[in-house]
């Protein structure tokens, strides 16, 4: 009896268990089922307010179940014929498909390449640029320092001529 009751806990530790992740995934389907509702229900409510859509609904539901029965009944009548059209289809596609990625890669190449080059002229031209204004920059500062000195230069030969009138003035007293 005691082994009974000793093993008893252990089976009830072990449904409490396995009945926990049960819940847990009930609980994570109850989002997605509450949405498929709530669109079923306004669908209704739209298919019965809007005579048009319902028309809609009735003409694209006909011609989806024409199109579906006559590709079955082609399919029932020859089923290698059609598996070979579908195949055939699904190589050209993909044939296609090839074709233009191709043709992409290789103008993306091409394009690349040519976006490569001229952003190496561009910086080159810039580089150019720059080295120029530098060259400019250093003849200005040279003007600038010209400029100076005749400055100077004048400036110094006019206190010569006052310093020389005023000797002049001094010797020839009035």
């Amino acid at each position: 009896m005691q082994n009974e009751q000793m093993t008893q806990p252990t089976q009830t530790a072990q449904t409490t268990q396995t009945a926990q992740p049960t819940t847990k995934k009930r609980g994570n389907k109850k989002l997605p089922i509450a949405m498929l509702t709530g669109a079923l229900i306004g669908g209704a409510f739209v298919l019965i307010r809007d005579p048009e859509q319902r028309r809609r609904l009735k003409e694209g539901s006909k011609s989806t179940k024409d199109a579906v029965s006559g590709y079955a009944s082609e399919v029932k009548e020859d089923p290698s014929a059609k598996k070979d059209d579908l195949v055939t289809r699904v190589r050209k596609t993909v044939s296609v498909i090839n074709e233009a990625v191709s043709t992409v890669q290789d103008v993306m190449n091409n394009q690349g390449k040519e976006i490569t080059e001229r952003a190496k002229d561009i910086k080159d031209e810039s580089e150019e640029i720059i080295s120029t204004a530098k060259d400019a920059g250093e003849d200005l500062q040279e003007a600038g320092e010209k400029a100076k000195e005749a400055k100077d230069e004048l400036t110094s030969s006019e206190e010569e001529e006052k310093s020389a009138d005023e000797k002049v003035v001094e010797v020839n007293p009035r």
